[in-house]
């Protein structure tokens, strides 16, 4: 392979030491991958001692809880309004809104949650599903 005039002008102007700057920073740019790796670690190894629990709220007021830390089997509540109505059920340690009678069933679409700091939202309804922790963690380690 022959290389033009132009190409071997440049191939003159990169010195080793330009070449050990891109391979450093090349490194470096893999560094917040592993700190948070690390801090993702260390919040699960503290999440064993959390407790978990499915707040069930319709406008600011809290209707039913479920726990979820050691929870077997399936929970469901059926929450009601005149009219309006949300079926949530908890298998497991996730938490749905499996049926609702809202004209949008954006909250029936919401997948399953199951980490502190996660919520449903059924707007038509005020109704909010939401993971909180025992230890006031939300998501990402954010404290209530």
């Amino acid at each position: 392979m022959r290389l033009s005039a132009a190409a071997k002008k440049y191939l003159k102007m990169i010195k080793p030491l330009d070449l050990m700057i891109v391979v450093l920073l090349i490194l470096l740019s893999f560094a917040p991958l592993r700190v948070f790796s690390l801090q993702e670690q260390k919040e699960q190894s503290a999440g064993a001692q959390e407790i978990l629990t499915a707040v069930i709220t319709h406008k600011g007021k809290v209707v039913h809880k479920i726990k979820l830390t050691g929870h077997t089997g399936t929970t469901k509540y059926r929450f009601t309004n005149g009219k309006a109505y949300n079926v949530v059920v908890a298998t497991g340690k996730k938490v749905k809104i499996v049926e609702a009678n809202c004209p949008d069933q954006i909250c029936v679409q919401h997948a399953a949650i199951g980490k502190a700091g996660q919520s449903i939202v059924c707007l038509p309804h005020k109704l909010i599903v939401e993971i909180k922790s025992s230890d006031g963690r939300t998501f990402g380690g954010i404290v209530n």
